[in-house]
């Protein structure tokens, strides 16, 4: 029997946005790693064989180094000399070479954190009355999510960053019921939430300038 085409649409849709997903989370942590290091010296070949033996597809090509992602989705590198980070990531590849010392991976970026939900309805009370919410239009949750965390970090509590890298990539906070070591949302737009899905996220971190290392700056060739 054929399958009507409004479940096979559907269907296309959703193994597209699981590969879109997939491809933005391997984006994602190749940048966090050339992100924990930096080689003013670094060549190609190096830089190539320093992402091999991380697991990356790497191979020298000319000026840059190609890495090739599991669903055959391409990026390129070049190392960058004294400027922050092992290399620059590039969307195409580049024409001209650009010009990678060690630094501390940042052990507080967790990948993949589950978080306890608060149920204190004095501590989930107080987190929705003290901001007027939305306190940011749709789409700019990366500068909604750093006003809360100057907001209720003023207020005295801990926050915590969430961030997933689905395109276009969306981040929300939770903060912290000391009371209770449990967690309460807080999304910039829509305010506190309850859904499971604000609780786990691909990445969490206590700054909000750590989403540096974990969000691509892309450059195009």
């Amino acid at each position: 029997m054929p399958v009507p085409i409004q479940k096979l649409s559907l269907f296309l849709l959703i193994v597209a946005l699981l590969l879109q997903s997939s491809h933005a989370d391997e984006e994602n942590d190749l940048w966090l790693l050339i992100s924990s290091y930096e080689d003013i010296g670094i060549s190609l070949n190096d830089l190539a064989t320093f992402l091999a033996a991380h697991g990356y597809n790497a191979k020298p090509a000319g000026s840059y180094v190609t890495v090739t992602f599991s669903g055959g989705n391409e990026v390129y590198l070049t190392p960058n000399g004294a400027a922050p980070r092992l290399a620059d990531l590039w969307m195409t590849a580049p024409e001209k070479p650009v010009g990678p010392i060690r630094v501390n991976y940042d052990e507080s970026i967790k990948k993949n954190a589950t978080y306890a939900m608060s149920s204190n309805p004095e501590f989930v009370k107080s987190i929705s009355r003290s901001v007027l919410f939305p306190l940011m239009p749709l789409g700019m949750c990366y500068e909604g999510s750093k006003q809360l965390g100057i907001i209720y970090t003023g207020m005295g509590s801990n926050v915590t960053y969430m961030f997933h890298p689905d395109d276009p990539g969306h981040e929300w906070i939770l903060v912290e019921d000391g009371s209770t070591n449990t967690w309460l949302a807080v999304d910039s737009y829509y305010g506190v939430m309850t859904s499971s899905d604000y609780y786990a996220a691909s990445y969490s971190f206590p700054r909000f300038d750590l989403l540096d290392l974990v969000n691509p700056q892309w450059r195009i060739g």
